[in-house]
């Protein structure tokens, strides 16, 4: 470098001197070129295009660099000796081998600047006893496979100190850091993780030491999963375990583990206490503990109804291990849910507090208890169906909704008002776990619904039953006079023209309505219906008393206020019933006789109606009476020739009677009947003569009339 310069200050001083010693640029530049040509003379070209250099003259300049700044990068020798870089480079790759440099990737230094960085390296060694090799890559901005070339080889050399791993300490450094060690291990009274040792004595090979100093006996203990663990420890841990597990009733696997460095937990348990354990998911529970909490638990039901398995069993049992306990202990008559352990009797306690809201509730919907009876007796009619050994597909598919209807059924009361009523009767509080209490409470209140339905439905049966059976006898009377009535008109309307039967019409419909309302107040009576107060007449009303019409015997009016009350009332019952009563009002509306023409309007209600000899004998006693009464009242008028039509228009009529005789022999037998037990009053001479000349006048005498005829002229 200083010949570098020591040519500069030449080449300045010549031009300087006298131009007529200097030559001139151009005559220079030939000179040269006809070197290189003819004595094959090999040179550079500055960056700058000012200066030519040799090859031999760039080496000396790159080597005599290095060795001046010791460390160089490559990539800065073109700026400071103004050569490209590619002559540099070539050069450097010819020369570099017999210099004395080491190459860098891109950077160029020397053995002194090695040497020196060793010394440096060797100068923090002695004082912190430890460097590793990453401190040492980041401090001199060198690879790791450089360290290991030139640095690392002069250790024990320059550098004091020995490798261990990837840190260089000194000679003495293990020494110290294995009796630092085995005094810690020595006093350690409970394991202690090898990693903890570690980074506390920033080593990493603390567990090596530990089995060198087990190996030389400087220590007695046993390396248990990466911890060292002193022989005093494992003498004593019977101890622990033992106590721990007999004051708490319990001792978790992870504890074991970890705490006990037990690596088998179920069998240490299992060798140490035999059968009195139970292996749950996350821990050892003692069987003796669990009869007692058994014990616990069943006084808690008997005092005060229920109890929560979480706040009695140990809280680091997982809902799992609760579960388990739970199906090991023997209760009797509870319920259990979600922890939740209730007394079977608490639970019916609590539902008896509904009693007289169910019964409420039933009052309000008379209808279920119609459900009720239909249920019944559907489930009859599905065992008889079922009876003969072969099930009715369709009948099974038909069940599936059934039964989905049926769980998909709403509950009684909602929890709110299950809870509301039991803390208003002070029986539950509201932190009492009112969820799986209402879980419970359903079905016990289905149940009881049940029952209290059954008991009123049979109670109001067996207290009403004498009613309905008289009720049920009048409108078969009713229902037999119906037929009769609607039989006699048929034959009037045939047979006698000259008598207006719009009257006998009118109040044989009147008579089908009494039937119906009849009806409803039936079956309101068997199923326990309530009817609004306001559907109903004012049997008081003199619209309701001079409307009365006889049936049989008795005389019946109507029961409900008009015809829309009575259609609101067919709307409380049944649906059987429903339709059956509908239909016989629409028949009432369109003013047609043929309502008791269908014979499943019977057998809807069960009413028992047939003509047979005893009805017939039932009706000629009844014309019999009533014509009696009717000529008795009427002794001193004058029957005209229609003396039969004017009998059944009067009774019709004035009567108000609709049961009619038939116009033939039957109606001539009673009169005749009628003239012998009037025979013996002497004030019926008048009334005989007319009965006389009104039958005189009839167009046909039949025998019957004959046989009357002569009897009255006995008489």
């Amino acid at each position: 470098m200083e010949e570098l310069f020591a040519l500069q200050q030449q080449l300045a001083e010549i031009q300087e001197t006298s131009t007529k010693y200097r030559l001139s640029d151009r005559i220079i530049i030939d000179l040269i070129e006809k070197l290189v040509k003819e004595y094959d003379l090999k040179v550079y070209h500055s960056t700058d295009g000012q200066s030519l250099v040799t090859p031999n003259q760039l080496s000396k300049e790159i080597h005599q660099l290095i060795l001046s700044n010791k460390r160089v990068a490559v990539n800065q020798l073109p700026d400071i000796l103004g050569i490209g870089f590619d002559k540099i480079e070539g050069q450097i790759e010819k020369d570099s081998n017999g210099w004395d440099v080491v190459r860098m990737q891109d950077e160029m230094m020397s053995h002194d600047y090695i040497l020196n960085v060793c010394e440096e390296i060797n100068e923090d060694l002695q004082q912190k006893s430890i460097i590793s090799l990453q401190e040492i890559m980041q401090k001199y901005a060198l690879p790791m496979q450089f360290v290991q070339k030139y640095v690392l080889q002069q250790v024990g050399t320059i550098i004091q100190g020995v490798l261990n791993e990837d840190k260089l300490t000194t000679v003495t450094y293990l020494e110290i850091i294995t009796a630092k060690l085995c005094g810690i291990l020595r006093a350690t009274l409970s394991p202690i993780s090898f990693i903890k040792l570690n980074k506390d004595l920033e080593i990493q090979n603390s567990q090596k030491i530990c089995e060198q100093l087990l190996i030389t006996k400087q220590l007695d203990g046993k390396i248990i999963s990466g911890q060292y663990v002193s022989s005093r420890f494992i003498q004593s841990q019977e101890a622990q375990v033992k106590s721990f597990f007999e004051q708490n009733s319990y001792v978790e696997y992870d504890k074991l583990y970890q705490q006990f460095f037990i690596q088998k937990p179920k069998e240490y348990l299992k060798q140490m206490f035999k059968d009195n354990v139970i292996f749950l998911d996350t821990c050892g529970f003692s069987r003796d503990a669990l009869l007692s909490k058994q014990d616990q638990i069943q006084e808690l039901l008997i005092n005060e109804g229920h109890t929560n398995l979480q706040e009695i069993l140990p809280v680091i049992l997982s809902d799992q291990d609760i579960e388990t306990l739970f199906s090991l202990m023997q209760l009797n008559n509870c319920e259990y849910s979600n922890f939740m352990i209730y007394n079977k009797a608490f639970l019916d306690k609590l539902a008896l507090a509904f009693k007289d809201k169910i019964i409420e509730s039933i009052y309000q919907n008379p209808q279920k208890l119609i459900e009720q009876q239909q249920n019944q007796d559907d489930t009859v009619q599905d065992i008889q169906a079922s009876a003969g050994g072969f099930a009715n597909k369709k009948n099974k598919k038909q069940q599936q909704p059934q039964k989905k209807k049926q769980q998909n059924k709403q509950e009684l009361f909602t929890n709110k008002e299950i809870t509301d009523l039991l803390t208003q009767k002070k029986l539950v509080e509201y932190n009492d776990c009112v969820d799986e209490l209402f879980q419970f409470l359903q079905p016990r209140l289905s149940t009881l619904y049940e029952q209290i339905k059954i008991e009123l439905f049979e109670s109001k049966k067996s207290a009403s039953s004498q009613v309905i059976q008289e009720i049920q006898k009048k409108i078969e009377d009713m229902a037999l006079g119906l037929m009769i009535t609607q039989r006699s008109l048929q034959k009037i309307q045939q047979e006698c023209h000259e008598v207006n039967t719009k009257v006998l019409v009118d109040n044989c419909l009147f008579g089908y309505r009494l039937l119906v309302e009849n009806l409803v107040v039936i079956t309101c009576k068997k199923y326990n219906i309530q009817l609004p107060q306001n559907l109903f007449a004012d049997p008081n009303h003199p619209s309701v008393v001079n409307g009365q019409i006889n049936f049989g015997l008795q005389k019946s009016g109507r029961v409900f206020l008009n015809k829309v009350a009575l259609g609101e009332a067919i709307l409380f019952l049944p649906k059987e019933q429903q339709k059956a009563l509908k239909d016989t009002m629409e028949l009432y509306t369109k003013k047609s006789l043929d309502i008791l023409s269908q014979h499943t309007f019977f057998d809807v209600f069960n009413l028992k109606v047939q003509l047979d000899k005893k009805n017939d004998r039932n009706l000629l006693l009844f014309i019999k009476h009533h014509c009696k009464e009717y000529i008795k009242q009427r002794q001193n008028e004058i029957f005209d020739e229609n003396v039969f039509n004017q009998i059944i228009l009067a009774m019709s009529t004035d009567l108000g009677l609709y049961f009619v005789g038939n116009y033939d022999q039957q109606f001539y037998s009673a009169l005749k009947q009628i003239v012998y037990e009037l025979q013996s009053d002497k004030q019926i001479k008048t009334i005989l003569n007319n009965i006389i000349h009104s039958i005189n006048q009839q167009l046909e005498i039949t025998a019957e009339a004959k046989e009357l005829l002569e009897l009255l002229k006995l008489l």
